[in-house]
């Protein structure tokens, strides 16, 4: 058997990973790891044969997420320990880049809508806690991961109102098996009864409140190459035949699942591969006259933002299902049952690897900002959410994985960034309906000034600070926000802004900079347009008879200007909008100082502050 650089293989039972090709002699080469049975590895080379044995370099993502190289032998006698034959995938789609489907409005996120993939439900690297915390909106689980326990406990507290899909794993060809049979119909209820009777009913059962532990199953996963591949491009006729046994393998799928009064997702093709409204009309019309939830995988490399060198494929569900709404009605709900960032998006002869692969690893602050922006495009859809992949992960997926730490050691805290999230929408949707919409302060020619003294002197160098919130001084270009002890700040794009008018990088100056750690202009730039679409059409300058979205830290409202006073004890703030502020005085050996000032008008006050009696006594002994 020969196999490829590059190439995907699968152990047949345990197999030694060893340092070097070989296994006889006085010293032979160290065994680095012992992979199980059915462990995927990367070809990374050209076989050798040592010791009478065809030695392979591999690679191979243990489950911890370690990383390792090494040698493993193809067979022994008549053993075989490697194989290519795991699952076929479809042929590489080079997708082009899509931008954003109608409607292209400012939105601000109702509802968190970032859900977990969880391909494993070890409780390891907090997993359950993380259930818990983030109470995803949908949460994906494989079959063979679906823990009593767990399913229990997030049906009574950890995630009771979470929409729970199941996927029963099956190899392509045996899927492709199905399709090919020439009776779809009774395989999808032949499928789905397997579904019903494994492990003696254990997916028919209900809570104590009556709900599903599991709400519904996908029917097959990626199981057919699309239009926009070669396979299909090469034979047409061929695979629009499948796509019809498909059609009506779904539909007897759902309704077995139905007499039990448990639901179907459809569709779940690998990302790229349907790209055009047209192909699931046209050829699964008997699936959208039947199905309510949908299902699609959608990633992107390097994001999944729209972007100049950026291949993406979120967003592409929203012409699905506003074509899909124009034809049969209103009822359809999406879920994005795998959704990620992955090198092979785009770029067919990368390896599928994650964020955190080891070539071109992205900072966790770079993959958020890409999640943040998915949220708020599924939510101005009402989508139930996105199955993040994978967050229960198993070794084989562990560049994709959201817990635990990145490949530097640094713990992951994508899942505080999710609660934070979730928590930052529950506050707004606690508001009254009634309730306006919290606008920055308009500017107004207000001009605070003062001298302060000291036992009746002036204080040079005296350290004077007004104090307000984001919304008093988030348009003051030199206010700086106080995020003093915040290890991970989280940035979410809901604070508006309305009737100024300038060009980005001006907006970049004037409420960006020093207010939102971290992010640079050119990041600014480009999320901008994302959030706020109409911008693209102005010039990318900001109207005043527009509002828009501008980025904020969650939990952090403290807005700081400063100035030092001089030589005569003078300071003086400018153009600073009115309003009710705290001012900050702190000056060598002298008492803090802080006081409530309503600022109006043009304001010129006299501080004299305290002797600090504990230095004084100090300096005395």
């Amino acid at each position: 058997m020969t196999f490829q650089l590059n190439q995907r293989i699968v152990t047949c039972t345990a197999v030694n990973l060893r340092a070097a090709p070989g296994y006889l002699g006085d010293a032979p080469p160290r065994v680095v790891a012992l992979m199980a049975e059915g462990t995927t590895c990367v070809v990374t080379g050209l076989a050798m044969l040592v010791d009478g044995l065809t030695w392979w370099p591999v690679r191979v993502t243990l489950t911890e997420g370690q990383v390792l190289e090494g040698w493993a032998a193809e067979r022994v006698g008549e053993v075989q320990l490697l194989t290519g034959a795991i699952e076929s995938e479809p042929s590489p789609v080079k997708p082009e880049p899509v931008t954003p489907v109608s409607p292209v409005t400012t939105h601000i996120a109702r509802a968190n809508r970032l859900g977990f993939y969880l391909h494993s439900t070890d409780n390891q690297n907090g997993l359950w806690d993380a259930i818990s915390r983030v109470q995803p909106p949908v949460i994906l689980l494989h079959e063979d991961a679906a823990n009593d326990m767990l399913l229990r406990e997030m049906r009574d507290w950890r995630a009771p109102d979470a929409f729970v899909i199941g996927r029963f794993y099956v190899t392509n060809d045996a899927q492709r098996a199905m399709l090919e049979s020439g009776d779809p119909e009774g395989e999808g209820r032949r499928f789905a009864e397997r579904i019903l009777t494994h492990d003696f009913g254990k997916f028919t059962r209900r809570s104590s409140s009556g709900r599903l532990f599991i709400d519904a199953w996908m029917s097959l996963n990626e199981c057919l190459p699309g239009p926009a591949s070669g396979s299909y491009r090469e034979n047409p006729a061929r695979y629009q035949r499948l796509y019809d046994a498909y059609d009506r393998f779904q539909v007897a799928f759902r309704a077995r699942l139905i007499d039990e009064g448990i639901e179907a997702v459809a569709f779940n093709f690998a990302a790229g591969n349907f790209s055009q409204p047209a192909h699931y009309l046209d050829f699964f019309p008997l699936t959208l006259a039947s199905y309510v939830y949908l299902g699609f995988h959608e990633y992107g490399w390097p994001a999944l933002i729209p972007g100049r060198g950026t291949h993406t494929g979120a967003g592409l569900y929203r012409g699905v299902l506003d074509a899909a709404r124009q034809r049969y009605g209103e009822r359809y709900r999406i879920v994005i049952t795998e959704a990620g960032l992955t090198r092979a998006y785009g770029h067919p002869h990368n390896p599928d690897e994650g964020w955190l692969n080891l070539h071109e690893t992205l900072e966790e602050a770079h993959y958020w900002e890409s999640l943040a922006w998915y949220n708020t495009l599924l939510d101005q859809d009402d989508a139930l959410g996105a199955c993040l992949y994978q967050v229960g992960h198993r070794g084989d997926w562990a560049t994709f994985r959201h817990l635990g730490q990145d490949n530097t050691g640094r713990p992951l805290h994508l899942i505080d960034r999710i609660a934070a999230l979730r928590e930052s929408t529950l506050q707004r949707s606690l508001q009254p309906a009634s309730a306006p919409v919290a606008q920055p302060t308009p500017m107004q020619p207000v001009r605070l000034s003062g001298r302060v003294t000291l036992n009746g002197r002036p204080v040079d160098s005296a350290t004077v600070r007004l104090v307000g919130d984001l919304a008093q001084l988030g348009g003051v270009r030199r206010a700086v926000l106080d995020a003093q002890g915040m290890e991970m700040p989280v940035i979410v794009w809901d604070r508006t802004v309305a009737g100024y008018r300038g060009t980005l990088y001006q907006a970049w100056l004037d409420w960006v900079r020093g207010k939102v750690a971290g992010m640079e202009y050119a990041a600014f730039r480009h999320q901008f347009v994302a959030y706020n679409p109409p911008a693209a059409f102005s010039g990318r300058k900001l109207l005043a008879d527009q509002q828009y979205l501008l980025p904020r830290i969650v939990g952090a409202d403290r807005c700081v200007l400063t100035r030092v006073a001089s030589r005569r004890g003078r300071f003086r703030f400018e153009e600073t909008p009115a309003g009710v502020y705290t001012l900050e005085i702190e000056a060598e050996g002298a008492q803090p100082y802080r006081a409530t000032l309503p600022l109006e008008g043009e304001m010129d006050i006299k501080i004299a502050l305290d002797v600090d009696t504990a230095t004084a006594d100090s300096d005395g002994d």
